[in-house]
């Protein structure tokens, strides 16, 4: 295993995704002009290339770009960032001495630097047109988003701002690119052909068994299933091993199996995305595949009637002793008194509520976070959660604006709530929205998905002012990583919610439920403050808190440093 982890890393470091096609070498001379180019893998900073404004050429030059495919020195098709350069034939010639390209990916944080160096014997081209310059082997990755930054050397000294563009290449999904080398790497068009068994191993013991189709550039596979019932999701990570299908099975007591719907979930391990492939899930209603027998029916129902009334009979003694106890404290009680406030009622909570998550990707710790919390809800609180991040498929096959808006007409009944959970990339988006510009974190142009808050902020705004659906939504934020300056102006409305400080208001909320009542305090045992972090999927919640909170402290300006804008007016 440890030999697959480095094999691994050093998978991760040989993939970058902004490269040069080297051969033939970038040529650049034309008649009458000299000119040689410097290509640059680490920094573009040209020494003594700066003069007063007077002397330096102005201004910069027309950029033009495009995306085309081209072969590479081993032969194989790739997408290229193809720019064309146009410089005017007039009286700057005199002062141009040189030119620079700037490619910069940001996922990656990787750039190339071209530096042409230029000596004009003529200020005209023989034809009388303007001077131009290609430059199109700069081979990038679908997808993905590139800044251009183009400048005329020497510099000024005084003000000669630099072209400024931002790139976005069409993703995987466009229909030439299906067959590059890049888009098989990275998984985009693999189908794992997922098929799943149910057996009863006689005695105690049920096996499901999931057999799927493995990948070319994939050697490692996380295969999972989880449900409402599991306190963690069960998984096994396997290696391909050159097998073309791989079967897992999970050996479960029937007693884990009391809800018929369970998630099958498989994530790959491609060589361009690793920790961040897409992972294909699906939902199975596993009573359709497999049904207890009648014998094994009756013994569990008999034992359920027990185990109830155990927890009745549990119940009524709690009940008495603290009546009892109330008796023997206040000797002049009676049974018109209310129930002290200090000792809130501790309440069973049977109902199960909808619940849609909107958030931000603001960091992955943070993203790390929120997946925390689903899992907490749905063991804990038997809430049943909707992440864009658990339905990835669905999402992708019918888009962001789609999926938003069928999850919230789904939501029907008057516990079906919509949480939002508000960061600094929550506000951040909501106040580039009302400047009409549109802004992105690092984690969203590495998600497959995308941002998904502003397309959500769109749907849910107009709904979200109305007084009649005012209801339906709750916001709230982990005051930890958080602080409540993270919630837009929009939503200073509603109540908010610390978590995990107020988590249990807002269970209550989420089950339009009062914790509040006339005379006395409701209580769940276990949503606290205090002890929500006794259960694994608490604890595991709590450990994520505890670990982004440390790199905030240790990094103040982590967010300044994961924001990206992308220079978009909203039309």
């Amino acid at each position: 295993m440890i030999f697959e982890c480095l094999l691994l890393s050093c998978v991760i470091v040989q993939i970058s995704s902004l490269g040069l096609i080297e051969q033939p070498p970038l040529q650049c001379s034309q008649e009458g002009l000299s000119c040689s180019v410097q290509v640059s893998r680490s920094n573009c900073s040209v020494k003594d290339w700066v003069k007063p404004r007077s002397e330096a050429p102005n201004p910069h030059p027309i950029v033009a770009f495009q995306v085309k495919s081209k072969e590479d020195e081993k032969n194989e098709t790739v997408p290229v960032l193809s720019l064309t350069l146009t410089q005017y034939s007039d009286a700057n010639i005199y002062s141009l001495q040189g030119m620079k390209v700037q490619v910069h990916e940001f996922t990656t944080n990787n750039s190339l630097c071209f530096c042409y160096i230029f000596n004009f014997s003529r200020i005209q081209r023989p034809d009388f047109e303007a001077w131009s310059f290609a430059l199109d082997q700069i081979v990038v990755d679908p997808g993905m988003t590139y800044q251009v930054t183009v400048s005329n050397l020497p510099k000024p000294d005084i003000g000669g701002h630099a072209k400024l563009l931002n790139i976005t290449i069409p993703g995987c999904e466009r229909r030439k690119y299906r067959s590059l080398r890049v888009c098989l790497e990275n998984g985009s068009h693999w189908d794992p052909n997922m098929t799943w068994s149910v057996r009863d191993d006689g005695g105690n013991r049920v096996t499901i068994d999931l057999i799927f189709n493995t990948a070319e550039f994939s050697d490692m596979y996380k295969v999972y299933i989880f449900s409402a019932d599991f306190h963690n999701e069960l998984s096994h990570t396997v290696s391909k091993d050159n097998r073309t299908s791989i079967s897992v099975n999970f050996s479960l007591n029937p007693w884990q199996i009391k809800r018929c719907e369970i998630f099958f979930g498989i994530k790959p391990f491609f060589i361009r995305c690793m920790q961040k492939c897409s992972h294909h899930q699906q939902k199975v209603n596993i009573c359709s595949y497999y049904s207890i027998p009648s014998t094994k029916r009756q013994h569990m129902v008999w034992a359920l009637l027990a185990q109830a009334a155990l927890i009745f009979c549990a119940f009524i003694a709690v009940l008495l002793h603290k009546r009892i106890r109330a008796i023997h404290t206040d000797p002049n009680s009676s049974s018109h008194n209310t129930t002290d406030k200090s000792n809130p009622e501790v309440v069973s909570v049977h109902e199960r509520s909808k619940v849609l998550i909107i958030y931000s990707q603001d960091h992955p710790m943070y993203t790390d976070i929120v997946l925390k919390l689903c899992a907490f809800l749905r063991s804990k609180c038997g809430t049943e959660v909707t992440l864009d991040l658990l339905d990835s498929t669905c999402l992708g096959s019918i888009g962001s604006i789609q999926w938003l808006d069928m999850q919230n007409k789904s939501l029907t009944k008057s516990t079906d709530k919509i949480l939002i959970l508000c960061s600094p990339g929550v506000c951040a988006k909501w106040n580039a929205m009302c400047r009409g510009r549109r802004v992105m974190t690092r984690e969203d142009a590495r998600s497959p998905m995308g941002d998904m808050l502003t397309p959500a902020l769109s749907l849910i705004v107009p709904e979200f002012v109305c007084a009649p659906s005012f209801g339906k939504y709750a916001v709230a934020y982990f005051n930890d990583v958080c602080s409540e300056k993270d919630v837009p102006a929009l939503f200073h409305v509603a109540v908010k919610y610390q978590l995990m400080k107020q988590f249990e208001e807002l269970f209550f909320r989420l089950l339009n439920k009062e914790k509040y009542e006339p005379g006395r305090i409701k209580h769940v045992d276990g949503l606290g403050i205090d002890d929500y972090h006794i259960c694994p999927s608490g604890r595991a919640l709590r450990d994520a808190i505890r670990a982004f909170q440390a790199y905030h402290l240790s990094n103040p300006n982590w967010f300044e440093l994961e924001l990206l804008d992308v220079h978009e007016e909203v039309e």
